[in-house]
């Protein structure tokens, strides 16, 4: 059976546990730099007995401007290609929006 590129990427670098010792030897070279925080630990049995709990963090905007669809569109095309009158528009809103 002929060997996926992707298993024996996976093996040697480590996403994978290594099938045989060249795949060994190259992960050895790969991290053989790397190093380990000692005081780090990684608790097994509670990760696999489910007393890991994933907590979001949500972290509020600062801006509270609202944003149209057509502020959106038209930032979306970079503002390239406008029409003037278009522009003019941006124009105010931008000094209106520094006062």
């Amino acid at each position: 059976m002929k060997e996926s590129i992707i298993d024996l990427l996976l093996s040697r670098t480590g996403y994978l546990p290594p099938r045989n010792e060249k795949e060994m030897k190259a992960f050895e070279s790969i991290y053989s730099r790397v190093e380990i925080d000692e005081s780090f630990h990684v608790d097994v049995d509670k990760i696999v007995n489910g007393g890991c709990q994933y907590k979001t963090n949500v972290v509020p905007m600062t801006s509270t401007r609202r944003f149209s669809q057509n502020d959106l569109r038209l930032a979306a095309r970079n503002f390239g290609n406008l029409p003037e009158d278009v522009i003019e528009k941006l124009k105010k809103q931008h000094k209106n929006d520094g006062d």
